[in-house]
């Protein structure tokens, strides 16, 4: 699977109709453009993925549903946390590689099932017949 197949299946599942065309889509314009050139693939590869997290985000702000998507996010990391710490050897800071390596696989795996399950699908009309 190519770089724009993999961003362009991305946005068609992730992003609105609009955030895809007037922000990625002319993103992604610009890294044909600068690869055929011979440009750095990176840098454009780059400028892409900015793009399209800006897309995301611009999405999110825009729907009004951070705050419910974040509170999603925080129940499972809530309830995780407590019975890990409740089970926490006698001895092990809070500092300690195992509680951060805990920390970060509980707010990864509470961020993935609310991304999936709550994240609305993409809204694709087509064109009226009236116009």
């Amino acid at each position: 699977m190519t770089f724009v197949a993999t961003i362009t299946g991305l946005s068609t599942r992730f992003l609105t109709e609009r955030s895809f065309e007037l922000i990625v889509t002319p993103a992604l314009a610009d890294y044909e453009l600068d690869t055929a050139t011979g440009r750095s693939e990176t840098a454009a590869r780059a400028a892409v993925l900015s793009a399209l997290i800006g897309a995301v985000w611009e999405d999110a702000v825009r729907g009004g549903d951070l705050a419910r998507f974040a509170g999603l996010v925080l129940i499972p990391i809530c309830y995780y946390t407590f019975f890990f710490l409740l089970g926490l050897p006698k001895g092990v800071g809070l500092s300690s590689p195992i509680i951060t390596a805990l920390a970060v696989g509980v707010v990864t795996l509470s961020l993935a099932p609310a991304i999936v399950c709550y994240w609305p699908e993409r809204n694709s009309q087509a064109p009226s017949a009236e116009g």
